[in-house]
């Protein structure tokens, strides 16, 4: 604790010299004796307390009147049980303001486009972009979509009050830390704002995101044969796709327009320049979020505020069930953990929320009521992200005969236009004009070229209501019947067990259907190449009770390569779906010891391809009498933190990627402004684990290490995979030798590869330790990158023959502030492997409301 404080002291120190002195208020920074006031500043008591224990409080709001027990639990999750719904919501907002205020408001404002209100000029691309995403209007259609008499709204707008009434109470003394330092006030909340952050977490979760914008690029510049080779549109390499066709032929059997599709070439040719103004702008969109820091300090300071808008994105994730062919019972267990940004204060929180006919448990996102995911007494869930492709892009043609129109379908039709202001703090407001076309919003008008998008998104749809009903799921089937109805956009792959021992998974959503051109790439806009629909319910797929006893997910290829539809291509690499296949199809009798086997193991599966090879390649070429080639010629692939090996390998691995396909991008001119080392198919940090390239060399491996694509194009150079390995191998030693002296256990993984929570604001001093920490991105237990805040934000694993005895952790803590001690008091736990039972066995006799017989709420 006296090191956290002292971290804050010297934060708040640096800033407040670097930005403003005595009583002088400079931009949007208040004086700083204002800050420094010990009874109200910055040092003032913490206003977040929270204790472990029972309290019970009188909530009257509208027309309820009720008793709420509130019971907090030393892991930070909060049980609120009364015998009034309105109540338990109107307290779990009351509660998520009170411990995640900071945090609910800059999400509310990134929604809004209104970080420049606060932020400057710094983050105006940024509002621009997220009102080109209409999350707040189509938020606004959606609230009026409800009626006053609505569940969802009546339970939203329970939701709202609750956070009204914490910020009504607030004094400044009371204000989280970043108020008083931007010198803010916290909005107060309406339903339509729960929905806004709804559509954030709707986008950041739809696969395709920018993609096609990018990969037009390569669709240009590279021949049609490259195109099948290096990017097929089907993954290559080992595949254990989600719904394979062998489990559920029917949804095969339709005829879909894959066939009319011509996913290798280009139908829109858009000049160097054009590409280098579309890119300039989503940089700027994307950095903007980073250089809220502005704020703060300028350029000159060591401590930014950057606000980490992408915890919620799924960069991957991992979800599993079993049913009574694989346990040792009847009885069906589930396993879900989430792969998100690990932050402190952490994206989740935890809750157990107790009412007439409910008892649910689990994580939500602040911002949100209910349980997103988590478990009741007769159902468990899980999602994974289902990498389905829900953004196409339109190149609109237009002409300065017919200014404002655009062709569609023969004809010169006019643009809607919406015209938007965005609040710049210190200037003057910003006009904005959006277009709008019948396929999409006009995201970039740069040199004349329109391109619109088209994202499920836009649509008005309910999957906040989702949520609130599935946390009263009996069985499968109802939890699916939700899913259907109300689970739209942002894909996911669903996996449910219930207490009958059934089990299932589905991908179920919005998949777009067109009847013709690449959307891989961008599309003509002239109507010929829109929307026709969707797939239907009958034809998308899924499992239930499969007769091999199991389903799984990891941001895999969702099916078989003879599906009938298009529905994307550029999945996770498989590498995680292939190790828990591994693990699951040979193990039988499965309790929670043998689950969390499955979910905390480091074996990275592209050893079982890539290591016996790379081993021969050292012994050909003469080092076999090398430490290194000692390392890996006995090492088990396991990427633990006392392992040299393992280190050796992830930088090969990594080096092994760009030997191979650097060259090859640039023999064919596509550079940083094309998007290179910006996505994983054009190099990026990711391409060991996500996407195509890696997939490739898996192919080639196993099936032809002479293939072409070994030599180098640019010098002419004739290789094999052997050479390229043993090229990307010095590469590796080269770069280890440099940074950590010669091999010695300085190599050890878990000196080089760490894990820790960075500050969802972006204020380093508030980041957490640093620890050693096993896994990669192609391991189960996944920690991406070196130095790693990336990886499983929630583990969960739930027998629900019984449910009580459900375990999970989040990394980090309940509170935002960074003086309390349930600040980021799971963190060793979880990177420790540790769970926690998730309702405590000493919790009041009403948080086992439904679990037992004879209990109330």
């Amino acid at each position: 604790m006296k090191i956290r404080y002292a971290r804050l002291f010297v934060s708040v120190i640096l800033l407040a010299i670097l930005l403003f002195a005595g009583f002088s208020s400079i931009g949007p920074l208040p004086p700083l004796i204002r800050l420094a006031n010990p009874s109200s500043g910055v040092f003032s008591p913490p206003a977040y307390f929270y204790a472990p224990g029972s309290q019970k409080v009188q909530v009257e709001f509208s027309n309820v009147s009720a008793t709420v027990l509130v019971y907090r639990q030393a892991d930070g999750f909060i049980g609120i049980a009364s015998n009034s719904t309105r109540a338990v919501y109107y307290e779990q907002g009351y509660l998520e303001a009170e411990y995640r205020l900071a945090q609910l408001d800059f999400l509310k404002r990134t929604a809004l486009g209104n970080l420049s209100a606060i932020a400057g000029p710094s983050t105006l691309q940024t509002d621009i972009f997220m009102r080109e995403l209409q999350l707040y209007n189509t938020a606004i259609m959606e609230r009026q979509n409800l009626s006053a008499d609505n569940m969802t709204y009546i339970y939203l707008k329970s939701f709202v009050l609750g956070i009204n009434a914490y910020i009504g109470n607030l004094t400044y003394s009371k204000l989280p830390l970043l108020f008083k330092i931007l010198n803010v006030e916290p909005h107060r909340w309406n339903v339509t704002d729960v929905l806004a952050v709804q559509q954030l977490f709707l986008w950041e979760n739809s696969a395709g995101g920018l993609d096609p914008i990018y990969f037009n690029f390569a669709l240009q510049k590279m021949p049609e044969s490259v195109i099948k080779a290096i990017y097929p549109a089907y993954p290559a390499g080992v595949q254990n796709p989600i719904v394979p066709y062998s489990l559920n032929p029917k949804v095969y059997d339709e005829t879909g327009d894959i066939a009319n599709l011509n996913l290798n070439v280009p139908y829109v040719n858009l000049s160097d320049s054009a590409y280098a103004t579309i890119n300039s702008f989503y940089t700027s969109a994307m950095s903007g979020l980073a250089e809220v820091s502005s704020l703060f300090t300028g350029s000159y300071a060591t401590d930014q505020l950057s606000i980490n808008y992408t915890v919620f994105h799924d960069f991957g994730s991992n979800d599993w069930a079993v049913n009574g062919i694989r346990t040792s019972n009847a009885s069906a267990i589930l396993a879900n953990d989430p792969h998100l940004t690990t932050s402190v204060p952490s994206i989740w929180m935890g809750f157990q929320l107790v009412s007439p006919g409910m008892n649910v448990i689990g994580v939500t996102f602040p911002g949100f009521p209910g349980i997103i995911l988590g478990h009741n007494p007769y159902v468990a869930w899980g999602a994974t992200n289902g990498q389905i492709q829900e953004t196409y892009f339109y190149a609109e043609q237009t002409s300065p005969d017919h200014p404002g129109d655009y062709l569609f379908n023969g004809s010169w039709v006019p643009f809607k236009v919406e015209n938007e202001t965005v609040l710049v703090k210190g200037e003057k407001p910003v006009h904005i004009e959006i277009e709008v076309a019948k396929n999409g919003v006009v995201i970039n008008d740069s040199l004349g070229v329109p391109v619109a998008m088209d994202w499920t998104g836009y649509i008005p749809t309910y999957e906040i209501t989702f949520f609130l009903n599935i946390d009263r799921s009996h069985s499968v089937m109802q939890f699916v019947q939700n899913l259907t109805e109300y689970f739209k956009v942002a894909i996911q792959n669903w996996a449910v067990a219930d207490s009958s021992g059934n089990i299932g998974i589905f991908p179920y959503g919005l998949y777009p259907v067109i009847e013709r051109g690449n959307p891989r790439g961008i599309l003509p806009g002239n109507g010929s190449y829109d929307w026709t629909g969707f797939v239907p319910y009958s034809d998308l797929p899924y499992l239930y009770d499969p007769s091999r006893g199991f389903v799984f997910s990891a941001n895999q290829i969702t099916v078989s390569p003879n599906y009938p539809y298009y529905i994307g291509w550029d999945y996770e690499s498989g590498y995680r779906a292939d190790q828990i296949y591994t693990m699951l199809n040979s193990t039988y009798g499965f309790n929670y010891s043998k689950m969390e086997k499955i979910q905390l193991t480091v074996h990275d599966f592209t050893t079982d391809i890539f290591l016996k090879p790379l081993v021969k390649a050292l012994n050909s070429d003469g080092l076999s009498d090398t430490p290194e080639y000692s390392a890996l010629s006995s090492w088990n692939g396991n990427m633990d933190i006392n392992s040299t090996a393992a280190t050796i390998y992830y930088f090969f691995i990594r080096d092994f990627v760009s030997t191979v396909f650097a060259p090859w991008f640039s023999y064919y001119g596509i550079n940083a402004t094309d998007g290179m080392g910006q996505t994983s198919f054009f190099l990026g940090t990711d391409d060991y684990y996500h996407g195509p390239l890696i997939e490739d060399l898996v192919n080639w491996t196993m099936t032809d290490q002479n293939a072409s694509f070994f030599s180098n194009p640019v010098t002419g150079h004739k290789k094999n995979e052997t050479a390229d390995m043993l090229s990307a191998y010095s590469q590796a030693i080269s770069y280890l030798t440099d940074k950590y002296g010669q091999y010695s256990s300085a190599w050890e993984w878990g000196n080089i590869h760490k894990r820790y929570l960075s500050s969802f604001f972006g204020i380093s001093a508030m980041n957490t330790q640093e620890v050693p920490a096993a896994g990669d991105g192609n391991t189960v237990n996944a920690a991406y990158g070196t130095i790693s805040d990336f990886g499983p934000s929630w583990r969960m694993i739930v027998n629900m023959s019984d449910p009580a005895s459900g375990i999970g952790i989040y990394p980090g803590g309940i509170s935002e502030n960074p003086l309390s001690q349930y600040y980021d008091n799971t963190f060793i736990d979880w990177n420790n492997g540790v769970y926690f039972t998730l309702i405590n066995t000493e919790a009041p006799s009403a948080f086992f409301y439904l679990y037992r017989a004879g209990d109330s709420p």
